[in-house]
């Protein structure tokens, strides 16, 4: 675990600090990257990182990097905290989407050998040890060949106006910085609370219809929404520590839909989704059209 060396702060990095907690949980993500084998230690930088899909060195962000972000953003981010945003988030979004569902597999099969793959409810799951995740075929190397793009701004095979891999490694170094709600049940529909004058994001609309939601509705400016990256970090962050599976539609959660991304050559979008009844995680892909009310998004500010 490296020791955070305390940079000199200014004012609004003292106070970000101390609203987010933020040493606290950059010691947390860290220690979890380490623990799921997420990251290591890089022979080239002698630092902590992971390799990218071109099997280039991508150092984790450290602390003071973390505080700059923030106090880019401060303003929006203190607004976003009042409305829930507390959570932060380390996605490695620059390596192979195969080495993170590889990771979330070990994981999910270590918790269940220690009789410790909960539900959010805190009900022992099931797991088919023979198929732990399944994953739909549109997944193969998808981000390597390009064919999955990230920030679609909409879901249209010609003109997506997402990036590619390649293209969000040169912008992030591999590392994407995000403040999270902490919400591992997605709420349904009607069921979302507001706070701080935002309603939460509920289930049962589909993925155009968040984007359009995020894209010109004020209460949720400056919001993403999620990729199967960060899902897959968020799944094996909380499990982690908590020992519980997010994104259970038979349990208290929904799935999840990752309209952060879109499959372009299929004109389809990535789901996340814990399934009871087949003992296993999987990791969809289905029409941006089409709502479903088992199916919700979780946004995020990027940093």
């Amino acid at each position: 675990m490296p020791k955070i060396e305390q940079p000199k702060l200014t004012k609004t990095q003292e106070r970000l600090e101390k609203d987010f907690e933020l040493k606290r949980q950059y010691q947390e993500q860290v220690k979890t990257l380490i623990a799921t084998n997420v990251i290591e230690l890089l022979p080239d930088s002698g630092k902590l990182g992971m390799y990218d899909i071109n099997n280039q060195e991508c150092p984790i962000p450290d602390y003071e990097e973390i505080l700059k972000r923030l106090e880019a953003k401060a303003e929006l981010l203190e607004k976003k905290r009042k409305q829930g945003f507390t959570e932060l988030l380390l996605v490695p979004i620059g390596t192979p989407l195969s080495f993170l569902i590889d990771r979330t597999r070990d994981l999910i099969v270590k918790k269940h050998k220690q009789g410790k793959l909960l539900g959010t409810d805190g009900q022992k799951l099931e797991l088919d040890e023979n198929q732990p995740v399944y994953v739909d075929d549109e997944y193969q190397d998808a981000d390597i060949k390009g064919n999955i793009v990230y920030f679609p701004q909409k879901f249209d095979k010609a003109n997506h106006g997402g990036k590619t891999k390649e293209e969000l490694i040169k912008e992030t170094g591999g590392w994407q910085i995000e403040i999270i709600e902490d919400m591992p049940d997605l709420p349904a529909e009607e069921k979302g609370k507001a706070v701080g004058g935002r309603k939460q994001l509920e289930a049962n609309q589909s993925p155009e219809q968040y984007l359009k939601k995020i894209q010109s509705d004020k209460q949720y400016e400056g919001e993403a929404l999620s990729t199967p990256e960060a899902q897959l970090s968020y799944f094996m962050q909380y499990l982690q520590k908590h020992d519980q599976a997010i994104d259970d539609w038979q349990g208290k959660g929904k799935a999840c839909w990752n309209a952060g991304a879109f499959f372009k050559g299929a004109g389809l979008v990535p789901n996340g989704i814990w399934n009871q009844y087949n003992r296993r995680l999987y990791l969809r892909r289905c029409a941006p059209g089409i709502p479903g009310d088992d199916n919700a998004v979780r946004p995020a500010v990027i940093i």
